[in-house]
Order: C-alpha cells, then structure tokens, then sequence
C-alpha cells in the first residue's frame, strides 16, 4: 500500500496595503490513498495555527488585569508577580498591548524627579508622534514644515498614547528645604497636559504656596473635572486657601483629608461662606483624620444650607472621620444631625477622650436623626485594665462597666443596620470582661437590630488568650444567629 500526499496550495489574495498582513490560513494537505479503503492515515502537521477569538484574548488579558487594584493599599494588596505578568502580555502582540495597557496604567503613582521626568518624557513623545500622523495625512505643505521645524528632541513614537486610559493619578514630593527646587513644578505642568481622563487625584506631602504659579494654575484647569481627591500630608497657608483650592473641583463626589494642615488660621473664617465658595454639590463621601475638622465640616454645612430645597442639593451617603476628641464631638454632632435620612455609612474613631469622658459625646452626637443608616464603624475603644483586688479586702470590689458609652451611642440608632464593627483595644483579660456586654445584649435584642447581617468585633490583643471567646459568650444573642465574627489580632482597617 502506499499513500501519496500531494498539498494544495491556497489561492494568492491581494491584501489592501492599509491592513494589517496576516498570514493567511492553510487548508491541510489533501490525503490520496491508493490501496484498501480502511488503511491507517497519519495526519499531516501544518506549519500556521488558528487564529483565536478576540474574546478569548480579552478574557485572558482581564483574568489577570482583575486582580490587580487600581490604587494599591493595605485592604487591597496585590501580588507583584500578576503585575509582571500583565506586563508579559502587552509583549505578545499589538491586540494584546492595547488591551494589557489599559490596566497597566489605569494608575500612576509618582514619587521622585527620575521616574516622574521619564514619564513626562514618554508622553511627549507619544504626543509628538500622534501629531506627526495627523499631519502625514494633511495635504497642507504650512503644516509639513511646521511639524518638521518643531522637532522632537525627545524621540516619538507610533502607537497611540496611553494617557487616556489612566484614570488615578498620586503625585508625592520628596522632603527637603522648603524652599528647594521641587521636582513636581517641572512635572505638573506636563501631567496636567497629557494626563486629561483623570477620576482620582491623590496629592502627598504638598505644600501649595511652595508650588508656582504655572503648577497650581495648571492643576486647576487640568483636574477639576476630577471625581475623587485626596490629600495626605499637605499644607495650606490658611484656611480659606485650603477651601479656596477645594472649591475649583466643582465634579468632587469624595473628598478625603489625611493630616493636612494650616500654618496659621485667619480671622476671615467667622463667616465661611461669605468668604470661599461652596464645594461641590455632588459631594457623596467626605472623609477626615488630623485635619481640620471644625473648619471643614462647617464649609459643607454652608453649603448644604445654601443649596437645601434646590435642584442641586447636596447629598452625602457615607462618612469617615478619625480621631474625633472632646474639640470635635459638638460639631461631629451637629454636621450628623443635618445630613439627616441621607446619611448610608459612618465610619469613625474616637481618640482617649472617648473613653475617658464618654458621656460628653453621647451629648453633642445623637444617631436617631439618620433614619437610613445601615453601616456603623467604630474605631479606637481602648479599654484599660481595672485596678487589682485588694487581697486584704474579704469581699473584693465589684468593678464598674466599661464603654457604657458606646451602650447610650448604639441605643440612640433606629434605622435598620445591615453591618456593624467595634475595633477594641483591650490591656488584658480582665479589661474586656468589664465591658458592658449585658448592655450591648439588650440593645441588640431592639427590632432595628433585627435584620443586621454582621457584626464584627475585633480584639487588637494577641498577647492575651480567650479574648475572643469572651466576647462569643457575653455576646450569645448574635452567636446563635450567627451573624457574630470575632478576630483577634491586628487591625488591618483604616477609617479612611
């Protein structure tokens, strides 16, 4: 028997010049068998592969891309060798580089004058090669020489730029003397040229008067359209400044302030808004911690006065506010009371003060006026240790309960919570059993309680054992339920 295989060639096609050349399929080898009918034929490998679906290539590229955050942080860790693999696969092919790139740099955190200068000279060099495409299609010779006398002094390249598929954008200074030349003045500028499709802004270590006027003017015109802002670590001259700045982002929907400061406080402040304009009536989640909170919170409320009954009024959902003192409890309380029914979420950490002289935020901070609040946090109850038993007395001391304030806070609610957690700081064992548990019980048995899903208590205490099993027995009513979640150990949470 013997088998001839003879190759068909597939008909030559001419490709239009302006697509991209791919290698044509081909067909397999036709098979002529010249003996029995039922003779074993062995296939004949092909040289070419079959194309795959685009879906295919997307579903590869996105199993990957969702794991990576857009802003890493400490509730959103991520492996750095998913990043690397993402940026395997924008080598593979143009496909998937156009889609590898869309999460590779849907965030930019820059920190120091090298990588930022880089960047900056990368996109100036797609910028550049972008124009000189635009006019390699223009019939206009003025436009020819004009490009050409430009000149690109810092090379250009030919595929589109990824600028607008970067949506977070986090600038940090380096330290120094104030008065230092500063990398992010050289830097600015160009970031705010390029980088237009911006939702999230995240400034570190800022010190606006330091800044030029080219750079704040620039920031201004460039990233007010911005939906999300965060300051860390930045000053202001004044307090007006900071409002000032705040108010040019009139799209804000999340403001968040993390130690920022004023250098000195002016008299002007007394009536706020007659002073600085209103912030943004978008505004949905507003975050503080080591800033000025008293100063803040009054600007907004201003502003939700100002537009109440309107069109534009503002509705924030959610809250998060940390180190709340003594100071802070009188305005916490009355910025809560006129958010009202909007308010969703609250997060917030009480300093020692709490403890020690609870009762007086339980006065100024009242939760029954949000009749929609399903999410409670707490942060910061620090329970210390009683005094030891006297062991000359015969009948020891029965101890006093402790955070019976947090009892009064959580009896004031009467919405329906969906989610609560308590972050305790006890000294030892015998701290936490003076917690007013019997209290928590009671108020947990209330029909607004009814239908919470999770309540979460976690014990910043590893060196102390049964903590957790503790707070399972005083807290049986959830246990049965099962909607209790204890953790001991570190907490990983943040307010902000």
């Amino acid at each position: 028997m013997a088998i001839i295989i003879k190759p068909i060639s597939p008909p030559l096609r001419p490709l239009p010049p302006c697509r991209a050349r791919r290698p044509p399929l081909q067909p397999p080898p036709s098979l002529v068998v010249c003996g029995y009918p039922k003779s074993s034929i062995t296939s004949c490998p092909t040289n070419t592969f079959p194309y795959l679906p685009a879906e295919l290539h997307l579903q590869v590229i996105e199993t990957i891309a969702a794991r990576i955050p857009s802003i890493p942080n400490s509730e959103q860790p991520y492996d750095p060798a998913d990043f690397a693999t993402l940026c395997a696969c924008s080598l593979v092919c143009k496909l998937w580089l156009n889609t590898a790139r869309t999460k590779m740099w849907a965030g930019v955190r820059l920190s120091g004058r090298l990588r930022s200068m880089a960047l900056v000279d990368l996109l100036e060099a797609y910028a550049c090669g972008c124009v000189l495409r635009l006019n390699a299609c223009n019939d206009d010779e003025h436009n020819r020489l004009a490009v050409h006398e430009k000149g690109c002094p810092r090379g250009r390249l030919s595929i589109p730029s990824f600028a607008p598929h970067t949506m977070h954008l986090s600038v940090r200074e380096t330290r120094g003397n104030p008065w230092d030349p500063k990398w992010l003045n050289d830097a600015l500028p160009y970031l705010a040229d390029h980088l237009t499709c911006i939702r999230t802004f995240v400034l570190e270590r800022v010190t606006w008067e330091y800044l030029s006027s080219r750079s704040r003017k620039t920031c201004l015109e460039s990233f007010k359209h911005v939906k999300e802002l965060t300051l860390c670590g930045c000053s202001f001259r004044s307090p007006a400044d900071m409002c000032e700045f705040l108010a040019e982002f009139d799209k804000l929907e999340a403001l968040t302030l993390d130690g920022v400061r004023c250098s000195r406080l002016d008299a002007t402040w007394v009536n706020a808004q007659k002073c600085v304009r209103l912030p943004s009536a978008g505004l949905k989640v507003v975050g503080m911690r080591g800033a000025p909170m008293e100063t803040i919170l009054e600007w907004i409320m201003s502003g939700i006065e100002h537009r109440k009954g309107t069109d534009n009024d503002t509705r924030i959902t959610t809250v998060k506010l940390g180190g709340v003192g003594i100071a802070e409890a009188q305005v916490v309380g009355r910025f809560l009371w006129e958010l009202g029914g909007n308010l969703r979420e609250l997060r917030v950490g009480f300093d020692q003060d709490f403890v020690e002289r609870g009762d007086a935020f339980i006065d100024h901070i009242d939760l029954g006026q949000n009749g929609r609040l399903q999410e409670l946090h707490i942060f910061g109850l620090v329970v210390p240790s009683p005094p030891p038993p006297d062991p000359l007395e015969e009948e020891p001391q029965e101890q006093p309960a402790s955070l019976t304030q947090l009892t009064s806070l959580l009896s004031s609610i009467r919405s329906s919570i969906r989610a609560l957690s308590l972050a305790m700081y006890p000294a030892d064992i015998r701290a936490i059993s003076t917690v007013d548990f019997e209290g928590l019980a009671r108020v947990f048995k209330r029909s607004e309680w009814a239908e919470v899903e999770e309540v979460r208590v976690v014990i910043s205490n590893k060196g102390e054992c049964g903590l957790g099993t503790v707070v399972k027995q005083q807290l049986s009513v959830l246990n049965d339920r099962r909607v209790l979640r204890v953790s001991v150990g570190f907490d990983e949470r943040q307010v902000l």
